[in-house]
Order: C-alpha cells, then sequence, then structure tokens
C-alpha cells in the first residue's frame, strides 16, 4: 500500500508542476537516436492495432486506442499509437497490448531485455497538467504471464471477490492484500508527457511494485519481458501519442552525443 501511494503521489506531483501557458512547438531532432542501440518491440505501425482501452465506469467516459498517421511525420515514421482517456472520475483509465508476447514472434513467449538498460520509446501528449501524465507499467512472467501466476478476471470482478483498483489493477475487494502468487503487481513508473515528440529513456531500477505479497523480491526479470500497459489518473483529458516502443542501451561514449535527460 504504501508503495502505490509513494507511485500514485509521485504522478500528482509531476502533474502539479506540469501546467502552464503554450509553448512553441520544437523540430523533433532525430539525431539523439544516435546515442543508443534500440531494439523496437512495438512499432505502431502496420493495419492491425494491437492496443486496447478499458476504464472505470463513469457515464459518458471515452477511452480509445487506434492506430493513426502523425500530420507531420516523425524521424521518417508515419504512424503512431494514439491513447485517448477522459471523463473518467472513479479510478481512471488504462491500456494494454498483446504484441509483445504475441505480435513479436507469432507465438507465445518473452522479450529477453538482457543486456539492455531500460525502456525506449518516443511519445508527446496535447495537453498540459492532468492531460499530460500517465503511468507507464511494465510485466515480466511472474507479475503476469497465467501459466506462471494467478490471474485474477473481470468475473471475479463481477462476482464481487476483486475489484479495479486506482491504477487499473484487479485486486481483492475490502482492502484485502493479493496471494503471494497472484498476477497484477506491475512494475510503473511515472512519466511527464510533452507537447512535442520526445525520446524517453527510462531504466528498469526506476520502476517500481507496490509492497504487497506478491512483491518479487529480486525484481524485474529482464530474460522474460512479457507486457505493457499505460494508465491515466482519474479526472485526466489526455491524448498520448506513442511510437517505438522498445528497449535501450547506450552505446559506447566515444560513439555517442551528450543524451537528453528525461522528466
Amino acid at each position: 500500500m504504501t508503495a502505490r501511494i509513494g507511485l500514485a503521489a509521485c504522478l500528482l506531483g509531476l502533474l502539479a508542476c506540469s501546467a502552464g501557458p503554450p509553448r512553441p512547438a520544437r523540430e523533433v531532432d532525430c539525431s539523439v537516436e544516435d546515442d543508443y542501440d534500440l531494439k523496437v518491440i512495438s512499432t505502431m505501425d502496420g493495419t492491425t492495432n494491437y492496443w486496447f482501452g478499458f476504464g472505470d465506469p463513469t457515464p459518458g467516459a471515452v477511452t480509445t486506442a487506434t492506430l493513426q498517421p502523425i500530420p507531420e511525420g516523425r524521424c521518417g515514421n508515419t504512424q503512431a499509437e494514439v491513447l485517448t482517456a477522459h471523463g473518467h472520475h472513479d479510478w481512471g483509465a488504462g491500456f494494454g497490448e498483446y504484441e509483445t508476447t504475441m505480435g513479436v514472434t507469432n507465438q507465445m513467449g518473452y522479450v529477453d531485455a538482457t543486456g539492455y538498460e531500460g525502456i525506449a520509446f518516443w511519445a508527446r501528449t496535447t495537453g498540459y497538467g492532468t492531460s499530460s501524465g500517465f503511468l507507464l507499467a511494465i510485466n515480466d512472467a511472474q507479475s503476469a504471464d497465467p501459466m506462471v501466476c494467478t490471474v485474477p478476471t473481470a468475473s471475479d470482478v463481477a462476482g464481487g471477490d476483486y475489484t479495479y483498483n486506482e491504477g487499473g489493477m484487479i485486486v481483492p475487494t475490502g482492502g484485502a492484500l493479493p496471494a503471494p502468487n497472484d498476477c497484477g503487481n506491475a512494475f510503473q513508473r511515472p512519466v511527464l508527457g510533452r507537447r512535442e515528440w520526445y525520446l524517453y529513456t527510462l531504466p528498469f531500477e526506476e520502476f517500481l511494485q507496490t509492497a504487497n505479497p506478491n512483491r518479487q523480491p529480486t525484481g524485474f526479470d529482464r530474460s522474460r519481458l512479457y507486457s505493457f500497459a499505460i494508465t491515466m489518473p482519474k479526472g485526466a483529458e489526455i491524448e498520448l501519442w506513442i511510437d517505438d516502443l522498445g528497449l535501450y542501451r547506450r552505446r559506447a561514449p566515444e560513439e555517442a552525443a551528450p543524451a537528453q535527460a528525461d522528466p
């Protein structure tokens, strides 16, 4: 519970500092990719959309995940995933994907992130404040694979034994703690979006789990990356454009230009 509150407080802190007057759009600096070896897992191109949305039951709330053309293009890319959420006033909204374990290899399996430093992706948002911040979650086999851990389902929610928390995870009702082998305790990291395209590089060490019985004392298993998820807080009016989601590692100093700082 303490870790979950800490994650939420961190996100709210980022949002509180993010409001301000409009800023002119900057030209995308595509050369920042030269500092890294990038392994793209989700390219957000083609005709198949591997992302889906979910949200609290606020009447009239909207949650959509669509592939859309990038009007001005970005570093040679012409399409991105657009995640939109607004009107949610209970716990918020979220988005998940199933490309990592199925679309990449066309069969069930894991992405081996051994030797990589963390998660990389290009993104931009169209708003400020609560319309620019989100939580990025990553799962390994132990936190999400139904062949490894126990997955509470929507039927458990319908039966009243489980409910959705503010992060969009299915958790026991009445404040009960999940069992040690329950799925659902993703590794999460708050992200503050920018209005211009930006390459995010987020180290694995910055992704944290909640301090529940299903927390993994050894941390994230880089050899078995299973899936990604994104959640938005309640009250958010957000449109997030995201592209080329995957892994990064820095190149040797003599090969790399100075790296940009992540918010």
